[in-house]
């Protein structure tokens, strides 16, 4: 379980970088 809940804290991590570099591409 503790794998799995910083499994998501990771993954939701790297995809609010993934939006934030996409946020400057737009810009």
């Amino acid at each position: 379980n503790a794998t799995k809940f910083i499994a998501k804290l990771v993954g939701r991590e790297i995809i609010v970088r993934d939006a934030n570099r996409f946020h400057h591409f737009k810009d």
